[in-house]
């Protein structure tokens, strides 16, 4: 009884430890880290990514000057500074809905191969640098890729008044898909939330048909933790728990001081290597690169809003109710070591066995890593991916 009690409290303990930044509630791993929002890096960015306005002010008198000069491309005064991608051959920005979408590349098309682009996601607090040990093994073995920065996280803009959602964010990945990779159907992987967004994205009616297939790696069922709450799969217990503890989180949120405090608690280099070394199994991955790339996106002025945002909205459509509106191929890479998403509690057990054992277009492949495998251990992760890339399309 005990153990089953500590496996109902896990979900809201990890979710309480985020928020501490300690070991007050004596979780191993909290969920991740949280200081990668939005940003640029202030020794040598022209000025914060978080003034939009100010950037679409910038833009404003760009059209007026190509009115005035009989329809001639003008350039504006001022040029965004994109801050380069780890791993990446070119990093560059998109225009989404009048956002500015980070986005890294390698490799080179190949229309006569039939390989398939890939598009890259990652997860809650990170970045398209987690994906650097896969773009250029993933361009070497012939394959075209890119990996974004998903609106209000990473190096993206950050718009603090928009409505994040795993709906929005699958929205984006298509869009990304029609607009920047040619509509070419592509294999979505996804980390965490970026591999539920993965999952709807595959779902969404009329364009699901721009992804060919799904790599998951320790997918998460949610936006956030407040999934557990509705989940039908969770203890009676768990959801009379869950449920007014979601409600005082979302009170406690709506106080800026304390939202500053719990976020300026996880904004230090210390805070978010340790977080990191409980996250990551191999100790020599959390390198100076890997925590700048986590933590100076937390500078954005509006990253303290878009946390919060996060956090305390709606986790999204659960996984079970719309997976059967996933037919394609899926290759599933979860680290055993995982605490935020564990391989035997949880969605865990649902995505690994029980849809895995319901379909044969599914496979497993589990390596000793932590929550974010592909950057954990690279190796055994690209080894896995390739093999199975390259079956599924030669």
């Amino acid at each position: 009884a005990a153990g089953l009690m500590v496996d109902m409290r896990r979900p809201l303990l990890l979710f309480l430890a985020l928020f501490s930044g300690t070991d007050a509630f004596q979780i191993p791993q909290p969920l991740s880290p949280v200081c990668s929002f939005l940003g640029k890096r202030g020794t040598t960015s022209w000025k914060p990514a978080g003034s939009a306005p100010l950037l679409r002010g910038l833009r404003a008198p760009v059209g007026m000057a190509k009115m005035m000069s009989g329809g001639k491309e003008v350039l504006p005064a001022v040029q965004r500074f994109v801050t380069p991608a780890l791993g990446a051959e070119e990093t560059r920005e998109w225009t989404w809905r009048g956002y500015q979408i980070r986005y890294s590349k390698a490799g080179m098309r190949n229309a006569f191969t039939g390989k398939p682009p890939l598009l890259l996601i990652h997860g809650f607090g990170s970045s398209a640098d987690t994906w650097r040990a896969q773009l250029p093994a993933l361009a070497d073995a012939g394959y075209q890729v890119f990996a974004i920065d998903l609106l209000g996280l990473g190096y993206s803009e950050k718009p603090p008044d928009e409505d994040y959602s795993i709906r929005l964010w699958a929205d984006m990945a298509l869009d990304f898909i029609d607009e920047v990779m040619g509509g070419q159907p592509a294999v979505l992987f996804g980390n965490s939330i970026g591999g539920i967004t993965s999952l709807t994205a595959a779902a969404t009616p009329v364009r699901k048909e721009l992804v060919k297939a799904i790599v998951l790696m320790n997918t998460a069922a949610g936006m956030n933790t407040k999934f557990v709450a509705k989940d039908p799969a969770s203890s009676p217990l768990l959801r009379v728990i869950a449920t007014p503890l979601f409600a005082l989180l979302d009170f406690l949120f709506t106080f800026e001081a304390f939202a500053e405090w719990l976020f300026g608690k996880t904004k230090t280099k210390e805070n978010v290597t340790t977080t990191l070394k409980r996250i990551y199994v191999n100790p020599d991955r959390i390198d100076d690169a890997i925590v700048r790339a986590t933590l100076e996106p937390a500078d954005d002025p509006n990253a303290l809003k878009v946390f919060v945002k996060i956090l305390t909205g709606d986790s999204g459509q659960l996984p079970a109710e719309f997976i059967d509106q996933v037919q394609v191929p899926m290759l599933m890479v979860w680290g055993d070591e995982d605490e935020i998403t564990p391989l035997g509690s949880g969605y865990g057990p649902y995505f690994t066995e029980q849809l895995r054992g319901e379909r044969d277009n599914i496979e497993l492949k589990v390596v000793n890593a932590g929550h974010v495998p592909h950057d954990d251990a690279p190796e055994a992760v690209n080894a896995a991916v390739i093999e199975w890339l390259l079956r599924k399309f030669p």
